[in-house]
């Protein structure tokens, strides 16, 4: 007799993660004739802008460059300069990749700094980290049984596992006028300024997803009274991205904002509080939804010859996403007396066997007890134990938030963004034959050192786990140590199994 099935469709997307790529970009900048000879280097900064994505010929690719700036202290002058500098960089990985794929990338400064070559000449040397995330449609097809026959034994189990169910994509234009505070001073240059994308609430509302969160400034400059001001401020926002199905509200969602341009400057007015923002960035999202999967992973007859037929799958599931505070206290020049600015360079090394390993970088520009411009470079390695099995697949993410100064320290809030995933490998029944065979009133059997899981005794002995648990009085479906049991065999057994259908 035949077994009859259908089809069970599970979609999803499937996510592969490529980390650990970097690359160095360098590039030379020549002073102008207009602006005075270099005496050293006070500070070098740079913002990743990505400009585009794509997939072609077995490649992805993500290309856009790097806004480099530079602020030196001329050979015989304490005022500050700028330089500035377009570093492109081009990131390719020969990677397998559908057409209807979606790539996410994530891009950071690892280091940066600026190099004398001559008075006239620096060379600028940026260490560049960069992740890719590719996520393919795909489904599972998964046999169900439509009607379990007479006697046929089944352990079925399923496992809610989260899985990426939709990608979506928003680009982000905030163009608008910033106004520093009136009891602080006006700026007359503007000579650093740096942004970011800080989170909020999120949420699903069907098929939308909103969320909500602030750009983050902070600038520095030179005051009308040659002085050097620093400020920190933001411009909130709130937006939403169309969803390609509807989605559960208890959804959880992760988004990585990337920048695409970057423009910050005052209005040109001496003295001047107001800022003027044109910045874009694609929020880049990713939707998890828990699915269940039934699969019969064992089965057996009773008063029959069953030959199965078995269907292998894998599915990598995410067991876990966890956020760790990894906030650093870093302790501040000795001689510093009024701090200026900061630029900070967060970096990861892939997770390990028992814990990630990461490294703090914070460059400062300060005063000394001298009213002289000094600049040092803080440095702190980071130790982030793993939370979940060895077995699973261990990704994380460093994200710096808003410095503070505390007295003679420096606080750098930094959040370790976890996800632990984990390939399943698993069979599930998917045919099979069933030859009836007479069945007797054979004996109970007796098995004096019974140990492990009823499901096998009952399968090796043609007997049932209710069977078992009834004629030894067990509430338990495995046994932590040995003990004798009464196996019952035969009629009887089919007959329970029937009644309690």
């Amino acid at each position: 007799m035949d077994i009859l099935f259908h089809a069970q469709s599970i979609s999803y997307l499937a996510e592969k993660r490529y980390d650990g790529l970097r690359q160095e970009q360098t590039g030379e900048i020549t002073i102008p004739e207009t602006l005075p000879e270099l005496g050293r280097v006070a500070d070098c900064f740079g913002t990743v802008l990505v400009q585009n994505r794509s997939t072609d010929n077995g490649s992805v690719t993500v290309s856009g460059g790097i806004q480099v700036g530079v602020l030196y202290v001329p050979a015989n002058s304490e005022e500050l300069e700028r330089l500035e500098l377009w570093l492109p960089f081009t990131v390719t990985k020969k990677i397998p990749v559908q057409a209807d794929a979606t790539v996410h990338y994530w891009g950071w400064l690892r280091s940066i700094d600026a190099r004398f070559v001559n008075s006239r000449k620096l060379l600028i040397r940026a260490d560049l980290g960069s992740e890719l995330t590719v996520l393919t449609p795909a489904t599972l097809e998964l046999q169900q049984l439509d009607v379990c026959p007479r006697g046929l034994i089944l352990k079925t189990e399923t496992y809610r596992m989260r899985l990426p169910m939709c990608a979506a994509e928003r680009e982000v234009r905030i163009a608008d006028e910033v106004l520093m505070p009136e009891d602080g001073p006006g700026l007359d240059r503007l000579l650093k300024a740096q942004c970011w994308v800080e989170l909020g609430d999120r949420r699903v509302m069907g098929d939308r997803a909103i969320f909500q969160g602030e750009l983050k400034l902070r600038v520095l400059g030179r005051t009308e009274d040659g002085e050097l001001y620093s400020w920190t401020g933001g411009v909130p926002f709130s937006q939403y991205a169309e969803l390609d199905l509807s989605m559960e509200e208890d959804t959880f969602m992760a988004i990585q904002p990337i920048l695409n341009h970057v423009e910050i400057d005052t209005d040109g007015q001496l003295s001047s509080r107001r800022l003027l923002v044109n910045v874009s960035f694609t929020a880049q999202m990713v939707l998890w939804g828990e699915i269940p999967v039934t699969l019969t992973q064992d089965a057996y007859a009773l008063g029959a010859e069953f030959r199965p037929e078995w269907q292998s799958c894998e599915l990598s599931a995410c067991l876990d996403m966890l956020e760790a505070d990894l906030s650093q206290n870093l302790e501040l020049p000795a001689d510093a007396v009024k701090l200026l600015d900061w630029t900070v360079f967060p970096d990861q090394e892939p997770g390990g066997a028992e814990e990630a390993r990461g490294k703090l970088s914070v460059n400062v520009l300060y005063y000394d007890g001298e009213q002289r411009l000094q600049n040092a470079s803080l440095r702190r390695d980071l130790h982030l134990p793993r939370s979940a099995e060895p077995s699973a697949d261990w990704r994380w993410r460093l994200l710096p938030g808003e410095v503070r100064q505390q007295g003679g320290q420096l606080s750098v809030p930094l959040q370790a963004r976890q996800q632990y995933c984990q390939t399943k490998a698993m069979r599930n029944l998917c045919g099979g034959t069933l030859t009836p065979k007479p069945v007797t009133d054979g004996p109970s059997l007796i098995v004096q050192n019974a140990s492990g899981n009823l499901w096998e005794l009952a399968r090796d002995h043609g007997s049932t786990i209710r069977a078992i648990q009834a004629a030894n009085e067990l509430d338990q479906t495995s046994l932590s140590e040995e003990r004798m049991l009464l196996i019952p065999v035969g009629r009887g057994v089919l007959t329970m199994e029937e009644v309690s259908e």
